[in-house]
């Protein structure tokens, strides 16, 4: 059974488009105004609680004028609702996998590799955001339930592989928990990469990939693990190709 749609919980709140299911480096400096609001009101909220946090104080945190956070959100509740949208863009993307009548194997995999970019390009820390929202279950509810619905429409995709026999027998919750902490860990590791450059100080030094390498490397890990022919893989990133959220598997890699 689909889990049922939802058009109005955890939208973004204020004005602007909607954050990604999400950086705790913070944005880059020349992010937009909006971004490094939502980014450093997630911080103050996890560091001091949502009541503790004040207005001025997200305007100090950001590098603004109170006028000009009052410009881009007018009450304090806007920027809550602004950090409880992360999951909400991956949510939104499932409607239109929706309406699409392709293998359950290519959705998942659509989806895995949006889910993956959106938490890398989005300027909210799911990790924060997570751990905020433990701590204030009720203010964050719809954070919860929209997490919840992410993890059921997995599970169903999972679901619809497993009994057409393109995709293993699994644990079916077990799986779609695992595809989208692995997401989370490639935010991680995409977020705190200036930090760990090959000419950082710190032994532990890596590449600096871009989000859509990220992306697709989720996406292929991940479907190709669960085909029960793993050499279809090729086939459903070359179907993935037609749609605009997924280009073509040819080498060429879009910084962000």
């Amino acid at each position: 059974m689909k889990p049922e749609s939802d058009d109005g919980a955890g939208a973004a709140a204020g004005g602007g488009r909607r954050v990604g299911r999400p950086r705790t480096s913070g944005p880059s400096p020349d992010a937009p105004p909006r971004d490094v609001i939502v980014s450093v009101a997630a911080r103050l909220f996890a560091e001091k609680g949502y009541s503790g946090t004040t207005m001025t104080a997200i305007a100090r945190a950001a590098g603004l004028k109170q006028q000009s956070l009052y410009y881009w959100f007018p009450r304090k509740e806007q920027v809550l609702q602004a950090t409880l949208a992360v999951n909400r863009v991956s949510l939104d993307f499932i409607d239109r996998l929706q309406s699409v009548p392709d293998s359950p194997a290519l959705k998942l995999y659509r989806l895995v590799r949006y889910d993956t970019l959106q938490l890398c390009l989005s300027p909210v820390d799911f990790n924060e955001i997570e751990q905020l929202a433990a701590k204030q279950p009720d203010a964050f509810a719809g954070f919860w339930r929209d997490y919840d619905r992410l993890v059921r429409w997995v599970v169903a995709f999972i679901e619809d592989g497993v009994a057409q026999g393109q995709l293993l027998p699994v644990d079916v919750e077990l799986t779609a928990l695992g595809l989208l902490t692995f997401d989370e860990g490639m935010q991680k590791r995409f977020r705190h990469r200036a930090q760990h450059r090959l000419d950082s100080e710190i032994p532990f030094r890596y590449g600096e990939y871009s989000a859509v390498d990220y992306a697709d490397f989720a996406a292929v890990t991940s479907i190709r693990s669960l085909l029960a022919q793993p050499g279809e893989v090729r086939i459903i990133q070359q179907q993935a190709a037609r749609y605009e959220d997924s280009p073509p598997p040819d080498g060429r890699r879009a910084e962000a």
